[in-house]
């Protein structure tokens, strides 16, 4: 094995999720529950904000 392998081969074990317990706390848990809201928030008022425009430029009266 070359040093690259060797090298791919330890940092992909060094970040392994083996290592890991199967705790989470419930601090990450409402921290990941806000990230979701936020992002389903940020897709509705993306999609609000393009279907203003469509909507603009389809009914507008110039």
């Amino acid at each position: 094995m070359s040093f690259e392998h060797i090298l791919i081969y330890n940092i992909l074990l060094a970040f392994s999720l083996s290592k890991t317990s199967g705790y989470i706390d419930p601090a990450s848990i409402s921290v990941i529950i806000a990230m979701i809201v936020g992002v389903l928030v940020g897709a509705g008022m993306t999609l609000r904000v393009y279907w203003l425009k469509i909507k603009h430029k389809l009914f507008s009266k110039k």
